[in-house]
């Protein structure tokens, strides 16, 4: 365990950093939608292919004097010349010769639009330029230069490491308060409790009492635990004698998705605000249904923060004397792997140690009063604005 200042990266900042990232990703997949950008990618993979090359050079080769419409043409103005043919251009006379019959059919194609046209194109120099392949090509050079795709392109330069990141992680967790009443996936009481024991209960060494949910105060987007100055009877857990009844000075209480929701692997984060009051504590953490494996994500209390693993046997942990603004909202992360553990703050990691444990462990929030404390600053609220677990993709 170690300590140091700490300076952190704003969380108005990160959150506007993050916003960009989704409004370019947004936009960049619009834009690999649009039929524009699908017409771009079908010409460019033709105009990069063997075939356009080979059609090109096809129309390149092409000539009048090496094609069928010359020998059409040709035979057109030999059978001009056949007596039968004359003597039907000149009298107009109805006439059974094969000859006649061959050149009127050819008369009627040499002197069809089609046919001039084509004649036309054969005999131009320049005709590659009116070729299907080379006016794909044009177009290719033109979508090329286009707004939307130089955009693409200009996106997926800049962002392209970042977009893979967001991609390899899908959400399967994303609490955002949105009612003034709290989801069935959120418990109020302690996961470790007897069947015997209804009522909730708290530690003898605190000096708060944990209500059933009393202490939860919602609005839309937003929880907060209340801790409040004010007596309450309930019952303490002694570690020698067991739970004995007691005389409470404040109250204060807890989430947990222990019965509902329980994480594994993946990358857990939580916007989250506390109040600073000597001697009040707040735990944004990850529980098993024994005291240990544990993880605190964070455990602040005076002006001092903890994050770390807690084992039966061993104990992973740092402090941090981070100067966190009195209720100004940070955004904590866990990334848990099979092999690893880290800590985030507005995305800059304060720490990593190796990972002990693959148990699946519920999500809990809480606070209380450890101590004499300052009751002028009460009632006191910590803050949870959203809560999101996202895992890798399959």
């Amino acid at each position: 365990m170690f300590g140091l200042f700490f300076s952190l990266p704003s969380t108005h900042l990160y959150e506007r950093k993050r916003f960009i990232h989704d409004t370019m990703h947004a936009r960049f997949y619009d834009i690999k939608k649009s039929d524009e950008f699908k017409r771009y990618e079908e010409l460019k993979e033709y105009v990069e292919s063997p075939r356009y090359k080979k059609d090109l050079a096809l129309v390149c080769s092409l000539s009048y004097r090496t094609s069928k419409e010359r020998l059409v043409e040709r035979r057109w103005k030999e059978l001009r010349k056949y007596r039968e043919v004359k003597k039907f251009r000149k009298k107009g006379a109805f006439s059974d010769s094969e000859y006649v019959r061959e050149y009127l059919e050819l008369d009627a194609k040499v002197n069809s639009p089609s046919f001039l046209q084509h004649k036309a194109y054969l005999k131009n120099p320049r005709r590659h330029l009116q070729s299907d392949p080379y006016l794909k090509f044009v177009e290719y050079k033109r979508l090329a230069k286009s707004k939307s795709v130089k955009e693409y392109f200009k996106i997926k330069k800049k962002y392209a490491a970042i977009f893979a990141e967001m991609e390899r992680w899908t959400t399967i967790f994303n609490e955002e308060f949105p009612d003034r009443q709290l989801s069935s996936m959120w418990d109020t009481k302690p996961y470790w409790r007897t069947p015997m024991l209804e009522q909730n209960y708290s530690s003898n060494r605190e000096e708060h009492l944990l209500s059933d949910g009393e202490n939860i105060a919602l609005q839309p987007g937003m929880a907060q635990i209340v801790t409040r100055n004010e007596t309450a009877s309930g019952v303490a857990w002694d570690e020698k004698i067991g739970f004995i009844p007691r005389e409470f000075s404040y109250t204060s209480g807890m989430l947990s998705t222990a019965h509902r929701f329980q994480m594994k692997y993946g990358r857990l984060e939580a916007k989250i605000a506390f109040p600073n009051v000597k001697n009040l504590y707040h735990i944004f953490g990850l529980g098993s249904n024994q005291n240990t494996p544990a993880l605190s994500i964070a455990h602040y209390c005076n002006k001092r923060l903890i994050m770390g693993l807690y084992m039966a046997d061993k104990t992973s942990s740092f402090l941090k004397k981070i100067r966190l603004h009195n209720n100004h909202f940070y955004i904590f992360q866990l990334e848990r792997t099979t092999k690893s553990l880290r800590w985030y703050i507005n995305g800059k990691k304060l720490y990593e140690c190796r990972s002990q444990t693959s148990e699946p462990l519920y999500i809990a929030f809480a606070s209380g009063v450890i101590g004499k404390t300052e009751n002028e600053k009460l009632p006191a609220a910590f803050e949870i604005n959203y809560v999101k677990l996202q895992v890798v993709k399959q």
